[in-house]
Parts: structure tokens; C-alpha cells; sequence
């Protein structure tokens, strides 16, 4: 019983965690014409967006079903199975980890970018 609860908390947890990290935290720029570059970046991170929560619900379904096969299983099985489910849910956010550097170190070099742009436009 105390271990089905640490486990569901600890789902929990880890659900929480992966929908904070969906978020894109882009600042809102002014609204621009349709075509612009702006609206083109626009439409490029909503459809970023959309492939991300696709993928999240995709995630969810397979800690569901192993969530659901814990749930079914004997006694003498539920450890196994709990451990499938720790296992699933580490992997998921491992990797959303890796996104989330990749996409921070990519910002990171677009600004190093812009910044010796503007060093260069001042000289």
C-alpha cells in the first residue's frame, strides 16, 4: 500500500515536471504582417509546440498502460512492474532533458550570434 502511493506521488511529480518544461518561454513579440519573419517563427514554434505536447501524450499513454498492467499484476509481479514504470518515466525525462539543452544551447549560440552582430554593425 505505502509503496503504491510513493509511486503515485511520485507519477505525479514527474507528470508535473514534463508539462513546466512544454512551456516555451519565448517573450511575446509585437504582432507583425502575415509572411513577415516574425509571423514565420511564430508558426514555426506552434508547430513545435504541437509536435511536443503529441509526443507528451504519446509519453502519457505508455506510463498509463504500464501503470494499468502494475495495477493488474500478482503480488509476486508488482515489484517488476513498478520498477518497469520508474524505469519508463526516468527515460522520458532524461531525454526531455536533452531537449531542453539542446534547445538552450542553440538559443545560446543564436545570441552569441546577434551580439557579435551588433559589435561588428558598431565598429
Amino acid at each position: 500500500m505505502r509503496a503504491n502511493q510513493l509511486l503515485s506521488m511520485v507519477m505525479a511529480g514527474a507528470l508535473s515536471v514534463g508539462a513546466t518544461f512544454a512551456q516555451d518561454a519565448t517573450p511575446a513579440k509585437p504582432e507583425a504582417s502575415p509572411g513577415s519573419a516574425w509571423e514565420n517563427c511564430r508558426m514555426h514554434r506552434m508547430e513545435r509546440h504541437r509536435a511536443m505536447m503529441e509526443k507528451m501524450k504519446a509519453q502519457d499513454a505508455e506510463i498509463e498502460k504500464l501503470v494499468a498492467d502494475m495495477n493488474a499484476a500478482p503480488a509476486d509481479k508488482k515489484g517488476e512492474a513498478a520498477a518497469a514504470v520508474l524505469n519508463k518515466m526516468f527515460e522520458q525525462r532524461k531525454a526531455w532533458h536533452g531537449e531542453m539543452e539542446a534547445r538552450f544551447q542553440k538559443k545560446m549560440e543564436w545570441k552569441k550570434q546577434q551580439m557579435e552582430g551588433e559589435k561588428s554593425d558598431k565598429s
